[in-house]
């Protein structure tokens, strides 16, 4: 039964934020449940006392938190709601105040009874300020106003300094998973078992535990050694099963065979007696737990007593150890299995775990992301709070007026809890985007300052996902395309070069899980369970089906099928959490069920629920969305969108398009091109391009000039590119539209022939027609602007003015023209500067007997001009002014501008003919744009001619083209209504040369093709000088444009004059005209002299010669070589013939 996929997409994409959804749902879940849960781990905070002070203990808990609307302060103490457009127009941060209502209940010693004080509570203290997200909940643009924010803004990206940052999500290690992965040939270990583990209902960073097997020659003659958390040496396995309680060696045995007879389990009885035989002198758990405290390195200096690291051991190493478990039966049953399964791998049964699959990976959104720096911060507030308490009970003031209940109070809560530690910590890592406390171990390039560029860039920038580590490794698996990231990552976006593979985009379809707990799912199925404590290891048979969910291995199972079908019906009804995944691994016999965070997951199609309601409803648009997920409102009407992740990816059948759906299959595919990202689905017949041209358009769709935002004359931007005239593109995707990219184009329909013409289209080159140019053909217009604010001299305690300074009261006044600013210190609108001009007028004032202010004045970038487009003006809450100045210069098509097709052609413009040059139809059609033939066949881009042809047919049939991934349209079907037309059925034309007027003995293809202007000019890039700075220390000119630097006479060229016999050109461009130096060189040691030419004295210090010296001529950057090794005592001596 054929059902409209089309308008299921519609419901999909009819939804609120959902181009940007894991962004903001990340962070709702960070504001409303992450939070909250990282106060109840540290709160209620117990701190005793000493037995030297009366005071016994104060506690600390926690009553409310409370998150309020973010509010912009005025220097005159007015306030007001904070909106986006206000944050980036003051160069604030968009961001909220975090209030907690603190109860506190202090406990004083009287002779030897411990008395209670009142409790007492403190309202509102400020924790700090939090970003807030652009169109999250807490955002209050929610109800838009057209003039500051674009209607098809998407959010999900935070404001700090006025800046637009993106979070961008990070992979990670699973928690709660054991794997297994072969270690370094060097190391002493073969294979290692790692896990990193966490409390699903707890938030905090995991703690690492591996299991490591003995790198030796002979099978059965090695150790297997454990690495706990907290510890930094490796110990014996066997003590931590004793240490955990099982003291009797042939139980150990048993929690780590499967106990079936098996030949396997004969094996790993052989590999583990050495192990045994090493820790026989260990018997009990308090013998093991001494022989842990033993091994315990002291990383803090100072010695502690034997009893406080017994105590340590107990409650941290062992707790902390396979911490997401709540019994030591289960944590001898998982390191049993965990052990099992590392002796399999060694003795090769089992292959390695594969890291780089998502089943073994999740993704940090930046909910989670924001709450691992929210967890460390208040790791280090509470040991503010201690301390600073410490230090205030025994300094003796509290000791004298025994007034003890007011030790904390509505005054000095705020030096107890600083306020401003938060706010810095987020803030400074969201404006570096270095992630972390410490600066070693942060990463690096978390948060990115949003691309605005265009729309799709946009777009893409917030979907991205990337793989922390070092980008110039040279490993190549993680960079590969896994099979596991089947429609959930884009198989085409990802940069070229160095980060190919570590940087990915997710699917259009793809949504990211957050936490949501696992209670009812444990409720559903516990009648199905062999409950792991009732289980008696010496007779049971561990090969029934394992139940895990979210690595707590909960039990065995006889009936597997019973509990995949109920939690699948039961997620139908909504029992359970829609998205939550189970998945069988028959070949491990393991039950996987999750319901963790940071799991990527898609919608399919179920095909056995689909039916004759299901059809009419999503025809007559009487089911929501919800409506196909969950059975709530109509139970005629069984729901057929199942969210899938990588784990139940395994045990369906997909059908990859709903036509081709059989009796075989499970399920199927909504539409095959919702696999692809933002912006490989804007890419027409992607599936007939070879797919490195699919992977160039990805990357070039973000540098091109288009409409990038609909209130671009509101805003400034940094820097922006707008089309004066885009068009939407004949041929468009089914998902365009939902995406909005035809209401933003970046390009323009142009006439397109594939010709040789002149010559001057070689080389990827394009020949454009001068007419469509002076029509408009892709002018532009590039805004920039200029920042400043009034600062504050903090040593002098002067301020900065913004005015028109006269120049001869100026110290140090700039080579430039002031003449043009008025005396506000600004330019009048639509006034044309260049880059002699001063377009921001600032002085301060010294105490000088000449000068009375010093010039802080701002010019326009080198090589820049334009008109002045607007100057803003405001007071930011210090109550300094902050300006801001847009400049405006009209771009149009120039010889070096680079152009693109949608198909990853990219070229140069080559030449302008005048339109009387160009090859013209006989019905007088004149191409705008020449390509070279040679382009299409080598990079094999026939999605490009396709695009062309049924673009031709839709212009003389007013319909707009699909050109959707996957789609089957047949281009002999295009060839036949082409004829109809009236045109021949290739697209080809006869042509007639512009400049002699001969018929071109050949067909042309020809016809519209969408175009895209690249933000590569070549009057930004043009450079050139003949004389100008030199860097001080080396005497060579600078380098760069921006600095009116030299041009680089590198290795290449030099080779190449060399080749030429050109040697006094050579030794011109690299000395003469660089840094030509001389020194005077001793002729009797070669060593270069101390010399003074105008008192004609010289001195050589090795040899003490005053008479005997050479001139030598050398470049200056020769001399400081020869000094810098002088440095480390390796004398240059230069020989001349005498």
């Amino acid at each position: 039964m054929m059902i409209d996929s089309d308008k299921i997409i519609q419901k999909y994409f009819e939804r609120e934020n959902i181009k940007v959804l894991h962004q903001i749902e990340s962070y709702n879940y960070y504001i409303s449940d992450i939070i909250p849960n990282i106060v109840s781990q540290f709160f209620p905070q117990e701190i005793t006392f000493n037995d030297k002070t009366p005071l016994h203990k104060i506690n600390i808990s926690v009553d409310k938190i409370n998150f309020i609307k973010p509010i912009t302060t005025e220097n005159n103490g007015c306030s007001s709601i904070m909106t986006p457009n206000i944050a980036r127009m003051k160069n604030e941060s968009y961001s909220s105040s975090l209030f907690m209502d603190c109860k506190i209940s202090i406990f004083v010693k009287e002779d030897e009874n411990i008395t209670e004080l009142e409790t007492k509570t403190i309202k509102d203290i400020l924790i700090g300020k939090i970003p807030i997200m652009v169109n999250s909940k807490y955002c209050t643009s929610i109800i838009k106003d057209k003039r500051q924010e674009c209607l098809y803004d998407p959010g999900g990206y935070f404001i700090i300094n006025g800046n637009e940052k993106v979070i961008v999500s990070q992979e990670k290690i699973a928690n709660n998973l054991m794997q297994i992965t072969k270690c370094k040939n060097t190391s002493k270990y073969a294979y290692s078992c790692d896990i990193r583990s966490l409390d699903e209902k707890l938030f905090g960073i995991p703690k690492a535990s591996s299991i490591k097997i003995t790198n030796k020659s002979e099978k059965y003659s090695n150790y297997l050694k454990i690495l706990l958390p907290h510890m930094k040496t490796e110990i014996p396995l066997f003590i931590l099963f004793k240490a955990l309680g099982c003291e009797i060696d042939r139980d150990i045995v048993y929690y780590i065979i499967n106990n079936d007879g098996s030949d396997i389990d004969n094996h790993i009885i052989k590999c583990i007696r050495l192990s045994l035989e090493e820790s026989s002198s260990i018997s009990t758990k308090k013998e093991a737990i001494e022989y842990i405290a033993n091994h315990i390195t002291n990383t803090n200096g100072y010695v502690q007593t034997q009893e406080k690291k017994l105590s340590y051991v107990e409650d941290y190493i062992l707790k902390d150890y396979l911490h997401h478990l709540d019994s030591n039966k289960k944590k001898l049953h998982l390191t049993g299995f965990m052990v099992n399964n590392l002796i399999q791998t060694y003795l090769d049964v089992r292959k390695v775990d594969d890291r780089d699959s998502y089943l073994n990976k999740r993704v940090d959104t930046c909910g989670y992301l924001l709450g691992n720096l929210t967890f460390q911060c208040f790791h280090k507030i509470v040991k503010d709070i201690k301390n600073y308490l410490n230090k205030e009970v025994n300094s003796g003031v509290w000791n004298i007026n025994k007034n003890f209940s007011d030790i904390i109070n509505e005054i000095n809560i705020n030096k107890i809890i600083k306020s401003s530690y938060l706010e810095n910590i987020i803030k400074g890592a969201m404006a570096t985007g270095n992630w972390g406390l410490k600066v070693n171990a942060s990463k690096q390039g978390v948060s990115q300052v949003l691309n605005r560029l265009t729309y799709l860039s946009t777009l893409s920038h917030l979907r991205r996902i990337q793989t922390p580590g070092d980008t110039s490794g040279k490993l190549i698996d993680p960079r590969k395309l896994h099979p596991t990231s089947w429609g959930y990552t884009c198989p085409s976006e990802t940069p070229e070069g160095q980060a190919v593979g570590i940087v990915k985009n997710i699917s259009l379809s793809c949504e990211i899980t957050n936490y949501k707990t696992s209670e009812p799912l444990r409720y559903l199925i516990s009648d199905f369970i062999i409950d792991i404590e009732s289980i008696n290891i010496r007779l049971f048979n561990k090969t029934s089906t394992k139940v895990i969910i979210n690595g707590d291995i909960i039990g065995y199972t006889g009936e597997p099928n019973e509990i995949i079908n109920i939690v699948k019906e039961s997620r139908k009804q909504g029992l359970v959490e829609i998205k939550t995944s189970v998945f069988w691994n028959h070949k491990e016999n393991i039950i996987y069920a999750f319901t963790d965070g940071g799991r990527l997951t898609r919608p399919l199609l179920n095909t056995k629920c689909i039916n004759e309601n299901i059809k009419n409803g999503i025809d007559n648009n009487k089911l929501s969305w919800d409506d196909l997920l969950i059975n709530i409102k109509n139970n005629l009407v069984e729901p057929i969108i199942e969210y899938i992740d990588p784990y139940e990816s395994n045990n369906i059948i997909l059908s990859t398009r709903v036509e081709e759906i059989n009796e075989s299959h499970t399920h199927s595919e909504i539409h095959p091109s919702l696999i692809l990202g933002v912006l490989s689905s804007c890419i027409p017949f992607p599936h007939h391009n070879q797919s490195p041209r699919n992977t160039y358009q990805s990357a070039m769709g973000k540098q091109s000039v288009g409409v990038y935002s609909l209130n671009f004359k509101e805003r400034y931007d940094t820097f922006s590119h707008i089309l004066s005239y885009p068009q939407r593109p004949l041929i468009e995707t089914k998902l365009m539209k939902y995406l909005d990219t035809n209401k933003l184009p970046n390009g323009i329909n142009v006439i397109v022939a594939i010709a040789t013409y002149t010559g001057f289209n070689q080389e990827d080159s394009i020949i454009f027609n001068k007419s469509a140019i002076d029509r408009g053909l892709f002018s532009s217009t590039f805004y920039r602007t200029y920042k400043d604010e009034e600062k504050k001299n903090q040593i002098s305690s002067e301020e900065e003015k913004f005015c028109k300074p006269e120049k001869e009261r100026l110290l140090l006044p700039k080579p430039c023209n002031y003449s043009k600013i008025e005396k506000n210190g600004f330019v009048n609108k639509n006034t044309y500067v260049d880059d002699n001009d001063i377009i921001i007028g600032k002085a301060i004032p010294i105490k000088d007997k000449k000068y009375d202010f010093k010039d802080n004045s701002i010019p326009l970038k080198s090589k820049e001009s334009g008109f002045i487009d607007s100057n803003y003006v405001n007071v930011n809450g210090e109550g300094y002014k902050v300006c801001k100045v847009r400049i405006r210069d009209h771009r149009f098509p120039e010889i070096g501008d680079k152009f693109s097709s949608r198909h990853g052609q990219k070229g140069t413009v080559g030449m302008i003919y005048n339109q009387e040059d160009m090859p013209f139809t006989k019905d007088g059609i004149i191409p705008d744009i020449i390509i070279n033939p040679h382009a299409v066949p080598s990079r094999m881009t026939i999605a490009q001619l396709i695009e062309c042809v049924l673009g031709k047919l839709c212009c003389k049939t007013g319909n707009i083209g699909n050109g959707t991934a996957f789609d089957r349209i047949k281009v002999d079907d295009i060839s036949k209504m082409l004829i109809e037309a009236g045109h021949e059925k290739h697209g080809n034309e006869i042509l007639y040369n512009g400049i002699s007027g001969d018929q071109i003995h050949t067909h042309i293809f020809m016809g519209p093709t969408y175009y895209q202007r690249l933000k590569h000019m070549s009057g930004d890039k043009i450079h050139s000088r003949s004389s100008g700075p030199i860097v001080t220390m080396t005497r060579q000119p600078a380098e760069g444009r921006s600095s009116h630097g030299g041009l680089r006479f590198g290795e290449m060229e030099r080779d190449c004059m060399i080749a030429h016999g050109s040697s006094s050109f050579l030794k011109e461009r690299l000395m003469d005209v660089s840094d030509k130096y001389h020194v005077f060189t001793c002729e009797k040691c070669g060593l270069i002299s101390v010399n003074n030419v105008k008192t004609n004295s010289y001195e050589c210090k090795n040899c003490k010669n005053h008479t005997d010296f050479k001139k030598v001529n050398i470049p200056y950057s020769c001399k400081l070589l020869i000094q810098e090794l002088q440095s480390i005592s390796i004398a240059t001596r230069l020989l001349t013939n005498k």
